[in-house]
């Protein structure tokens, strides 16, 4: 079975999902503008929730150096996704600043296919644990075509593991990854509902349906 992880994590009934239906990954979203920002006390809770087995991610985006250490240090979030234009020697630097040597997760989008080649293409193991690739507008829940994505990880003979992201449903979820074969699945609006007024929130029975999905 894929790895899952469900992102942009609110509130704790969304914790207590994850939890009965045992996801792999919960991410937090610290990125500025993000409509599922959460802070580091909200953040605290959700961890305290969390099942110990499943594994938090940070997600940041173009955040200073400063802010993901705050967050890190103070939350105790077990993976670091990186999501903007944060470049190697970011990641570098980043490192120096943190102890205990945390996951690092660095996020590609298909739409940037030189940075696609140069990250896959190349051995970055001592600076990035894993990638995640997503779409042409990250967090949008777009879907789109895989084939060309699927000629570069053939080309590049890429090692490193990788998340699937963007466009994700549980309809869809399983025939994206049989096609593409990654390490696991990232999905945030795919299994939310829409609540009033256009609030979302994570739908238990949308994750249920996703999980047994990919169950093969």
């Amino acid at each position: 079975m894929f790895k899952v992880k469900i992102c942009g994590i609110t509130n704790l009934k969304e914790i207590e999902f994850l939890n009965k239906l045992k996801v792999d990954y919960a991410g937090f979203v610290f990125a500025e503008g993000s409509k599922r920002k959460v802070n580091i006390q909200d953040t605290k809770k959700f961890r305290e929730s969390l099942n110990s087995s499943i594994k938090s991610v940070g997600v940041f985006k173009d955040n200073k150096l400063s802010e993901v250490q705050k967050v890190y240090e103070n939350t105790g979030i077990d993976i670091i996704q990186l999501h903007g234009s944060e470049d190697k020697e970011y990641i570098k630097n980043l490192r120096k600043l943190l102890e205990n040597r945390p996951l690092i997760w660095k996020a590609l989008s298909i739409k940037d296919e030189d940075k696609l080649h140069e990250y896959l293409c190349n051995d970055y193991s001592d600076l990035i644990d894993m990638y995640l690739i997503d779409g042409a507008n990250p967090g949008s829940g777009e879907e789109y075509s895989l084939e060309r994505l699927k000629e570069i990880i053939l080309k590049s003979n890429c090692k490193m593991p990788f998340m699937l992201a963007g466009g994700i449903r549980p309809e869809n979820a399983l025939k994206k990854a049989m096609y593409i074969n990654p390490y696991g699945i990232d999905v945030s609006s795919g299994v939310e509902d829409i609540i009033s007024d256009g609030i979302r929130q994570k739908s238990f029975l949308k994750i249920e349906k996703l999980m047994n999905n990919l169950k093969i």
